[in-house]
């Protein structure tokens, strides 16, 4: 990115994020509303059939803002691991208590029993079939990349960061079906992720502008609608695509912002709610022609709870993390990367 943009904030990701996670949330709406009257419902079927792709939307952006970070004057894979440490397992272990929770009391319908060893795969976020919260999964990915990140990055820069992405997509489709062990390190996913890191090489050099910016998301929108035809790659690209234009993009909408700074707890306690809603309807007989209702009151209580959850508990945490990281600056353990201003 241009110097100006290269410690500051990115508008353009955080809207990404947001538009991401409330695709992913939408996508799942309809297990919520298995009580209600479907005839009842005004649904949008394009995010209803296509909303999980929010996910390689998700994936593409921590391409992108892995080599971004990586940049960063003072980087270190240390400090790098550290701040995604903190970033994403304290939250997904509160997440878990409560599905915890939910499934000691039957509220939802629990794919598993509790075991101990499901829970404890799932507070350490490692790959397993059927993580507490569900949308954990996406998580084991993360994790994986941001520790082969962190090996290759200072090995061989974001430019074999790329090539093990694109074996890793290419090895894993050749081997399907394969456990989740292997699936993690080896699978398609990695085509969002090695898009993501692209986005970055492409627009690496160059400064936010509205004109390179709308025109790669133009080129996003087009490939995402007719690409199928051509390719199976063709969602992975768009997202690359999209990103790129969204990290050109010299502003966004305040409020599209700020769901982005809570994106990650809107993607992560949609699921719990999203298994509590089926369990109240029966439990308290709702109303079975108020579906649509219910879908957006759904929504503002997933927006509430994640933004008292960034308030009260992830802000409070990444900020600790970053004093604790500078005063081992500070003494000499480990050099810290200053604060992008970006929240991963």
């Amino acid at each position: 990115m241009g110097d100006a943009q290269l410690h500051g904030r990115l508008p353009g990701v955080q809207l990404g994020r947001a538009v991401a996670a409330l695709a992913v949330f939408y996508f799942h709406t309809h297990l919520a509303l298995v009580y209600f009257d479907k005839s009842q419902l005004v649904t949008w079927k394009f995010l209803a059939d296509r909303g999980a792709d929010g996910v390689d939307l998700f994936f593409a952006i921590s391409g992108f803002i892995v080599c971004y970070i990586s940049t960063a004057p003072g980087y270190t894979p240390f400090s790098f691991l550290a701040k995604r440490f903190f970033r994403i397992y304290p939250l997904n272990a509160l997440a878990t208590l409560v599905m915890i929770v939910f499934f000691s009391r039957s509220i939802g319908e629990a794919p598993h029993e509790i075991e101990l060893g499901r829970v404890i795969r799932s507070f350490l976020i490692v790959p397993q079939s059927a993580p507490m919260n569900a949308v954990g999964w996406t998580l084991e990915y993360e994790v994986i990349f941001y520790l082969v990140s962190a090996v290759l990055i200072p090995l061989g820069g974001v430019r074999l960061l790329l090539v093990w992405c694109i074996a890793a997509t290419w090895i894993g489709r050749a081997i399907e079906p394969q456990p989740p062990i292997i699936a993690r390190f080896l699978d398609g996913h990695y085509a969002d992720f090695a898009a993501g890191v692209f986005a970055y090489m492409m627009v690496a050099r160059l400064s936010p502008r509205w004109s390179s910016s709308l025109g790669f998301l133009a080129l996003a929108v087009g490939t995402y609608a007719y690409g199928s035809r051509l390719t199976i790659w063709s969602t992975s690209m768009a997202c690359g695509l999209a990103v790129a234009g969204l990290a050109l993009l010299p502003a966004a909408p305040r409020l599209l912002v700020r769901l982005g700074d809570i994106s990650y707890g809107i993607y992560v306690w949609h699921w719990p709610a999203v298994m509590f809603l089926p369990w109240l309807a029966v439990s308290r007989h709702l109303d079975k022609a108020n579906g649509e209702i219910w879908r957006w009151s759904l929504l503002v209580l997933v927006i509430a709870v994640a933004s008292a959850s960034w308030i009260l508990f992830e802000r409070p945490i990444n900020r600790w993390a970053a004093r604790w990281l500078a005063r081992r600056s500070k003494t000499g353990v480990v050099a810290g990367a200053p604060s992008s201003g970006v929240t991963t």
